[in-house]
This record gives C-alpha cells, structure tokens and sequence, in this order.
C-alpha cells in the first residue's frame, strides 16, 4: 500500500477519498504545467531582446579624448549617468581592452553610434551595449597596453550629469598585468559624487570630444600592438656623487662597488639575449631615490632591483640580505637601515616633491599593493639562487619602508650584496670574481622569475 496517499496516483485507501487515477492526475495538473510553461518562456524573451524591465540608472553619455599627465600623452574615457553609480573595471589582452561594467544601468545615448574607430592613442576602437540584461558595457580597444593611472567622479552640474572618469596610459606590460591583476580582485567598486583635488589637479585635461560620428570617427586602420622582444629590468647602482654610501673598514666607498656590480649584473643580463638591461647611473654621479623610481618607470622596466653594500654597527655582521617594500620593517636592523638609505636625499638638499601626489592615489596605492606581491616572489627566487654564496640565504627575506623600492607598478627589490663593514665582505665586494659570481646569480633568478611571473608574448 502506498504510505504517501493523496499525492501518489493510485486507489486511495478506504474512507481518504476519491480514486486518483493517472489520467486525473494529468487533468489536474496540466493547467499549472501550462502557466509554468508560459512564464519561462517570457522571461527567455525578455532576456534575448536585451530590454532592461527596471533600471536603476541611465547612461546618458560617452566621451572619449587625449589629456596629458606628466609630459605623457593618456587616453581619458567619461562615462555620463544620471545619478552617481557603481561600475567594475576590467583589463583584457589580445587584444588590449578597458572594459567599464554598469550594474543595472540603461544605455539613453542615442546621438553616439555603439561602435566605431578611435583617433585617441592608444584606443583604436570603442563599443558599447549590454554584458547582459541588467549591465550597460563600454569596451575600449587599445594597440597598446595602457591601464588606469587615474579615475574619480564628478558631481552633475552645467547642464551635464554625474560623470566617472578613467586616465589611462601605457606604462608598459608589467604595469598592464599588476593593473589587470588588482581590478579583478577589486570586482564592483562604488564612487563618490565629487572629485579629489588632487585628481582634478594632476594632468592638464585637453578637450574630450563626444565619442559621436563627426569627431571620434578615424579613418586609420588600428595599429598591430607591439610584440614583446625583450624583458626590461632596471639596474639601480645605490648611491652616487656626492653621496658615498657607507664607508669600509678600508675605506672603502659603498658608491663604487655599487657601480661595478650593477655594471656587471647589465653585462650578464644582456648577455641571455631575452633582457634588456638598464641602468640607473653609469658614471659616478648623484640621483634622488625618486629620480631613480621616475627613470625605471620611464622605461616602462618589468623589474627594478637596486644594489647596496650593508653597514652595521657590529663589524661581525655579514652576508646578503634582499628586501622588499613594506609598511611595517621586519625587524629592527631593516627599519634603521631602511632610515638610513631614505636620508640619501637629503645629502642633496631638501626635496620639496619627495611626497609624490601620486603616493596618495587611491588607485596606485592599490597597484603598489600588488606590486608589493610581486616583489616577494622575486625576493624569493634570489634566495634560493644565491645559497652556495657566502652567508647564503640565511638572513633571509627581510622588509621595510626603502623610498627607492616604492615604483607602483613594478616588482621591486633591494639587494645588500654584503657588509662593508666587515673585512671578508668588503674583501670579496672589492674583487671582480666575487662580484661576477654573485651577479650571475642574480642574473639567473631575475630570468627565472621573469619566465614565470613577468609577462609573456
């Protein structure tokens, strides 16, 4: 006998009822089956005709121009809405895209074609729509792997709405993959109504055209971006000029032995055909640490490693030590010599820009985050390439605030090649074969890192 009565075709048992047979079952369930059928199939059609049945918000603009932020020419990308909203970024490759993702956002834009080329280095075309029913999209393709340096919101106001605006400029592959990275662990992102000063201070804006047929249309073919050759790494010599660095139990000054080995350590690095070395100083001369971080960004470096010779108050201390960037020191040796490498600028006299606007960028601080990521496995790769050295690897992987490591969108090392103050350091630190041995193995794991976290073509 069935135990589950009414709701199980069949004879129901004595005094439950009516018999249920299968063709009443059918009967009395065919109307619900036939409304259920109904309602599915006019949600597919809602949601294969795009139509949005409750937007929060409209889209009600799309401008896309040149501005121009440090000497460097950047793409500028304003979306206009109605009223402040949300949006996700997102970098794609191959090829390169800036993607901006609405949440349920209406596209109201009907004077900007969906699609179209671009004369704005370095977008080459545009488009927008839907992601799905409920998130206005704008794609931007670009010949060249430019990420955002700035973005803020503006309030409505002048006969125009909220507007968010994104900077983007090319600093080079490894600055595209820290960028990507980051954005995709941001996800959704809410702005404000209003722009920090400093965002609306720090580049001169040039015109913006509307993304509309008559002035964003180019007749250009967009340009192939350009295929990686080589890996760029960054060879800062500490020290320099007036400022000698530490000073041996021989007198032995930090500067040039800094120098020979960062000279050294190009010869290597060019000499694996994938790298191509540059140097921060090639002569005896005097640089701020943020002259030395400007310069690797220049050249748009995929690593930036900078040679030093330790000093420490006991002449028994000795061996080499690699550091990474970090809020917090380590430990108490790091944080004092960290200090003690910061003050280099102030042998130069005062440095009225050390506080970089950029430090305090809401953006690059995130980026720098991630750089900092990437920093630690590269601190980890020289370690293990360095064990068979004097000292080996035992001081490990240390950190403090060095300013010189402080390049937003590169991994970036420093790398104390031993104490200068202890005779059998500065012993070695003073011959060539010591020095070719010690940077062909920094050659070595600056290879091995980069085949396996630099970018790759």
């Amino acid at each position: 006998m069935c135990r589950h009565r009414v709701f199980c075709p069949g004879i129901a048992p004595p005094g439950v009822g009516n018999r249920v047979t299968p063709n009443r079952f059918c009967r009395l369930t065919r109307p619900l089956a036939a409304s259920l059928l109904t309602m599915m199939i006019l949600a597919a059609s809602v949601l294969a005709s795009g139509h949005v049945l409750a937007a929060d918000s409209a889209i009600t603009g799309l401008r896309i121009g040149g501005v121009e932020i440090d000497g460097q020419r950047a793409l500028r990308v304003v979306v206009e809405t109605d009223r402040p909203v949300p949006a996700k970024l997102t970098l794609l490759a191959d090829p390169y895209r800036f993607v901006v993702d609405i949440p349920n956002a209406d596209w109201r834009v009907a004077d900007v074609p969906k699609s179209g080329n671009l004369g704005a280095a370095p977008a080459t075309a545009y488009r927008y729509g839907r992601l799905d029913a409920q998130t206005g999209r704008v794609v931007i393709e670009m010949a060249a792997p430019a990420a955002p340096v700035r973005r803020f919101a503006l309030p409505a106001g002048d006969g125009r709405g909220h507007r968010l605006v994104f900077d983007l400029a090319d600093k080079g592959q490894t600055a595209f993959q820290v960028a990507a990275k980051t954005l995709a662990r941001e996800g959704l992102r809410g702005y404000g109504d209003t722009a920090s000063p400093a965002s609306q201070q720090a580049g001169t804006p040039q015109t913006g055209q509307p993304a509309t047929a008559d002035s964003k249309v180019s007749s250009a073919s967009p340009a192939p971006p350009p295929s990686r050759k080589k890996w760029t790494v960054f060879i800062d010599a500490g020290h320099g000029g007036k400022d000698p660095g530490a000073i041996g139990k021989s007198k032995t000054q930090e500067k040039h032995i800094t120098l020979a080995a960062a000279t050294e350590l190009a010869r290597q690095l060019k000499a694996t055909g994938v790298i191509n070395p540059v140097l921060s100083r090639s002569d005896d001369r005097y640089l701020k640490l943020r002259q030395r971080i400007n310069l690797a960004r220049r050249q748009q470096a995929d690593v930036f490693i900078s040679l030093h010779a330790d000093a420490a108050p006991s002449s028994k201390a000795r061996g080499i030590s690699v550091f990474t960037l970090s809020d917090t020191a380590s430990d108490k040796e790091a944080e004092m010599l960290a200090r003690n490498e910061n003050r280099a600028d102030l042998i130069g006299g005062p440095d009225l820009a050390v506080e970089d606007p950029e430090a305090a960028d809401e953006l690059l601080r995130m980026f720098q985050r991630e750089s900092m990521n990437q920093s630690t496995y590269l601190a980890s790769t020289i370690l293990r390439h360095i064990r068979d050295m004097p000292g080996g690897d035992k001081r490990g992987h240390r950190f403090a605030g060095f300013a010189v490591l402080k390049a937003p969108d590169m991994p970036s090392v420093l790398v104390e090649m031993g104490f200068i103050t202890n005779r059998q350091d500065e012993a070695n630190l003073k011959t060539a074969e010591y020095r070719t041995k010690l940077t062909e193995r920094l050659s070595r794991a600056i290879v091995a890192y980069l085949v396996e976290y630099g970018p790759q073509e």
